[in-house]
């Protein structure tokens, strides 16, 4: 059984710190829409100047989060699905962390140890539904993930990168596509 909770200032727009109220591919209202949606911020530590900055972050409604895994390959997604189950079934549920962010649901390390780290949140309206969600997955976590991953895949994953990531060609090279993970 799922809770909910007001979202949390972690998935608020970075920029303006108002909530997310469009996705990114269909540019659906998803608060008014009252369908389910994701939030999704993936963020780095640079630590010669003590700072925290979001590369890039987004939400996405339920319809095209599914249209995007549609379009990786079937093999890809099978090992994704395989490691996260393996590692998420060993998590025992009533030792939920007081703050889900402060580790990798995967890893189990630090996030405050990840130079690079990602927030997930599953959001309906301008609630979050608490489950497995939210969680964070640690640069650790997100390297396993990306050797699971075939040309085809990391082929989609550039071009959604390119699509919808697109500035500053010194920012658009801190985006690394392998980061762009529907997980």
């Amino acid at each position: 059984m799922s809770m909910s909770s007001d979202i949390s200032n972690d998935f608020l727009k970075s920029d303006t710190q108002t909530p997310f109220d469009t996705c990114l591919v269909c540019h659906k209202n998803v608060i008014d829409s009252g369908e389910d949606y994701f939030i999704e911020r993936i963020m780095r530590k640079v630590p010669e100047f003590g700072i925290k900055e979001t590369l890039f972050e987004y939400a996405m409604c339920m319809d095209c989060a599914g249209n995007m895994k549609g379009e990786m390959s079937k093999d890809s997604m099978e090992r994704i699905e395989t490691f996260f189950k393996e590692r998420v079934m060993s998590i025992d549920p009533f030792e939920r962390l007081e703050n889900p962010l402060e580790k990798c649901l995967l890893t189990g390390k630090a996030i405050d140890d990840s130079l690079e780290f990602s927030y997930h949140a599953h959001c309906r309206g301008n609630q979050m539904i608490e489950s497995i969600f939210p969680y964070a997955v640690s640069d650790e976590a997100m390297d396993q993930i990306s050797e699971l991953l075939s040309k085809e895949t990391l082929d989609e994953l550039d071009d959604f990168k390119g699509k919808y990531f697109n500035g500053p060609p010194e920012i658009a090279e801190l985006i690394n596509p392998k980061r762009l993970l529907p997980i």
